[in-house]
């Protein structure tokens, strides 16, 4: 009788015991990785320190020691850092771009300040006008971001101005392309939402042509004009690489919302008679308070150890019912309120629900600087007569100043 082979029992399984078995693993997995979180020291030997016949016992514990000393050293300087004002001192931030400064004054003839439309007298720099008086150069100021205010203040802002120096307004390009980039006149802007585009490159251009040719009206026609270096001065993120690339239409500066992005003077070609100098942004404010130079965006926001006396600033400068409807908050009385409710309404919130009111504190400086809060200052009070009647954004107006930069 032949005798059967026997065969090998079949490993399958149906799925629902397959699948109760992976449950069943992964639930043995979890239960012991929870017990290692509850005993982590259960099983840590006990440390039998050094042995007495060990040779030279004493130096070695010696050696241990000064070592975890020096850790411990270490520890508490850390600590300490990061307890004190981290926030930049502006005379050192200063003296590392004074030299580039200065530097493009000397070798130009002609030196543009960029004001910022909605602190215009905020944003310029004493010290740098006075080396160019001490230089003898031409001083022009360049109102940009003027469509960050109304009309009728940045006429208020001109005619108080130009009681002193030439003044001009700007409105540097935003568009995203690299190259061909647009530009149109100041005579046809109006207040509300206004274009990409730039405004203020022809009126611009044709001042520094003017005065191109006044500086030496004895030449022939043909050689009437000059070549012209002019430099770009200002504080940081005042928009002077982007009022360059504007007037060249293609981006050949590097410019951004971010203060410090220029780090050392380029000069641009513009057309053979015009060259440009993009100096980079000086500190040169008399004040020294950090929360002062982060509003106006010269530093980052992060450099700022305390981010609360900033926003303290914000809440002077703006009225309560423009923040209530910007942020869909109810009314406060002090700074910490306000930071409070911020936090939840932001939900930026720490654990256990606390409200982290140093990072509402920091969101609300971000959008200070974005424009998302809308804010301008207002000119100091002009004598009665003076300034009167209406003003003018076109090239006629410009035309008069003119004679003011000429060669005396």
């Amino acid at each position: 009788m032949v005798r059967k082979c026997l065969k090998k029992k079949s490993k399958r399984i149906t799925c629902h015991k397959r699948y109760k078995i992976i449950r069943k693993v992964k639930e043995h997995h979890r239960k012991l990785r929870k017990e290692a979180k509850k005993n982590l020291n259960r099983h840590t030997k006990k440390d039998p320190g050094v042995p007495n016949i060990l040779p030279f016992k004493e130096s070695f514990l010696k050696d241990v020691a000064d070592a975890k000393m020096k850790l411990e050293e270490a520890r508490l300087r850390n600590l300490e850092y990061l307890h004190t004002d981290k926030s930049p001192s502006h005379e050192v931030m200063h003296s590392t771009v004074q030299y580039d400064v200065k530097d493009v004054i000397k070798q130009s003839d002609i030196i543009i300040e960029v004001l910022d439309a909605r602190d215009p007298l905020g944003t310029r720099c004493p010290d740098i006008e006075k080396i160019v008086l001490d230089e003898n150069k031409r001083l022009v100021l360049l109102i940009n971001k003027i469509d960050l205010v109304p009309r009728s203040n940045l006429e208020a802002w001109v005619t108080y101005l130009r009681k002193q120096n030439t003044v001009l307004t700007f409105k540097a390009n935003v568009q995203r392309q690299s190259n061909h980039l647009s530009s149109g006149r100041l005579y046809i802007l109006k207040d509300g939402k206004m274009p990409a585009k730039g405004f203020g490159t022809s009126e611009l251009l044709s001042l520094l042509g003017n005065y191109s040719r006044n500086s030496n009206s004895e030449m022939s026609d043909a050689d009437s004009r000059l070549s012209l270096t002019v430099g770009v001065v200002g504080l940081p993120n005042t928009g002077k690489s982007a009022i360059i690339n504007t007037l060249k239409r293609q981006k050949v500066c590097v410019s951004g919302n971010v203060p410090g992005l220029t780090r050392r003077s380029q000069r641009v070609r513009i057309d053979k008679n015009l060259f440009l100098l993009d100096a980079p942004g000086t500190l040169v404010s008399k004040s020294s308070d950090a929360s002062d130079l982060v509003l106006k965006n010269c530093i980052k926001p992060e450099m700022l150890a305390d981010p609360v006396p900033a926003v303290e600033a914000i809440l002077r400068r703006c009225s309560q019912e423009q923040l209530l409807s910007k942020y869909d908050i109810e009314g406060y009385n002090n700074v910490s309120e306000f930071l409070v409710k911020l936090a939840h309404r932001l939900g930026r919130m720490k654990k256990g629900g606390i409200p982290d009111t140093i990072m509402a504190a920091r969101s609300l400086i971000n959008d200070w600087i974005t424009g998302k809060i809308t804010y301008y200052t207002e000119p100091p009070c002009i004598a009665d007569g003076e300034g009167e009647g209406e003003f003018d954004l076109s090239l006629k107006d410009h035309a008069m100043d003119t004679s003011a930069i000429s060669t005396e």
